[in-house]
């Protein structure tokens, strides 16, 4: 059909992503993480990665580069 939109969404013009850590744990743990990302008002990726930059920093270690 001529017209038609494309759906999902679009490709990235930036380098290629990819997953870079998966974590098991427990159901408590992961209701401790939703609790922990919640009481910071962000998702779950984006508190492991506040997480590790305050760990970093409090080490010494080098800034990373943009996610």
């Amino acid at each position: 059909m001529p017209g038609r939109k494309k759906r999902g969404r679009p490709k990235s013009s930036g380098p290629a992503r990819e997953t870079v850590v998966a974590l098991k744990g427990a159901l408590e743990w992961k209701a401790w993480l939703d609790d922990f990302a919640g009481h910071c008002r962000l998702g779950l990726a984006d508190t492991i990665e506040q997480a590790l930059l305050s760990y970093a920093k409090e080490r010494g270690f080098r800034e990373p580069p943009k996610r």
